[in-house]
């Protein structure tokens, strides 16, 4: 056999699917799949503060709620306290029946004792939104049933009820807007109206970033809008002078990512806006491990080989599965880096 021909057959066998599934698998197998440590510090966070609601503790939690709104704290991966402070309440949707009454008991008692209480509130009207999503399901339109919308349409008006209770009391809370815009997108609200109660949670907390993921999942065209709608809000909150800039931009791709396979070549998504936005919140959280992650699956998306080499060389082995979903994309991702091979 002439030895040229010889090595074109052997790089073309070591082309074929079998080679690549082999040097894949291997690569694979190294991987360490790693915590974050700041997630930790949220999963922490929240076991404690859900320790408190099972035990019906409630006058800590109300202190804790008080100082979360005074002092404004986010964790060190930009996460607002008071957002994980509500969600650690959450009833998960496969829990049975019995166990959302007991939750439903819980907040009844907890506004029993705190009758003035704007926490006790926004978190009961957060429960009712969930409880409302639990009836419904997450699947299409057609799929719900006559019981299910009919038990989403209650809940959601309870939910606005109790929230219109809230509104009337004299402490505000972040996290009031952030329901309330959930309550507004189930129930259907004119874009002017959920505009307008966009605007105002804005002006009374422009960095709160949540209202802005809120707004971008409402533009999809499954609710208020169309192709290109909500990349153009991105770009318009990022521009506000009293936001987030790059960052909210960044945050808001991030949050809209798995909508897509590949953001930036189905979206008006801007690669350079949200590039200069992760660089600024890693150099603001530098601990936080998913932003890593995030900046590596990013940019190979976004085809900025430079950055992802960087972040990937942080990396090594070391991924966070949530980040990836599955490991095959974290390495796959990475030998292009490497490589400029998709």
């Amino acid at each position: 056999m002439n030895k040229h021909f010889g090595f074109l057959l052997l790089l073309c066998i070591c082309a074929l699917p079998g080679c690549w599934n082999a040097e894949e698998k291997a690569a694979i197998a190294k991987l360490k799949p790693t915590k974050d440590p700041i997630l930790e510090e949220i999963y922490a966070f929240r076991l404690k503060m859900r320790a408190l609601y099972n035990n019906r503790r409630f006058a800590e939690l109300e202190q804790a709620a008080a100082e979360l709104r005074r002092t404004k704290p986010v964790f060190d991966n930009g996460s607002w306290k008071i957002v994980q402070f509500y969600e650690s309440f959450g009833c998960r949707a496969e829990e049975p029946e019995s166990m959302w009454q007991l939750h439903d008991r819980i907040h009844q008692d907890w506004i029993a004792q705190f009758p003035l209480s704007i926490t006790a509130r926004v978190a009961y009207a957060d429960f009712f939104t969930d409880y409302a999503w639990h009836a419904r399901g997450s699947g299409f339109a057609d799929k719900v049933t006559k019981e299910g919308w009919q038990l989403f349409g209650e809940r959601l008006e309870l939910a606005r009820k109790t929230l219109a209770e809230a509104r009337e009391l004299t402490d505000k809370d972040p996290f009031w807007w952030l329901v309330a815009l959930g309550v507004a997108l189930g129930q259907h609200w004119p874009k002017n109206e959920y505009d307008q109660l966009l605007e105002e949670a804005k002006a009374f907390e422009p960095k709160f970033w949540g209202y802005d993921m809120a707004r971008a999942r409402s533009l999809l065209p499954r609710w208020y809008g169309e192709p290109g709608d909500w990349e153009a809000y991105a770009e318009q909150v990022a521009r506000r002078p009293d936001g987030l800039g790059a960052e909210v931009y960044a945050r808001i791709v991030m949050d809209m990512r798995g909508y897509y396979d590949n953001i930036f070549r189905e979206t008006n998504a801007s690669w350079p806006t949200v590039r200069q936005g992760l660089i600024e919140m890693r150099q603001k959280y530098p601990r936080s491990f998913d932003l890593l992650n995030q900046t590596a699956l990013l940019s190979s998306l976004g085809g900025d080989r430079d950055l992802a080499k960087e972040a990937f060389g942080k990396l090594g082995d070391n991924y966070l599965p949530s980040a990836w979903g599955k490991p095959e994309r974290f390495v796959r991702s990475r030998k292009w880096a490497e490589t400029g091979v998709r």
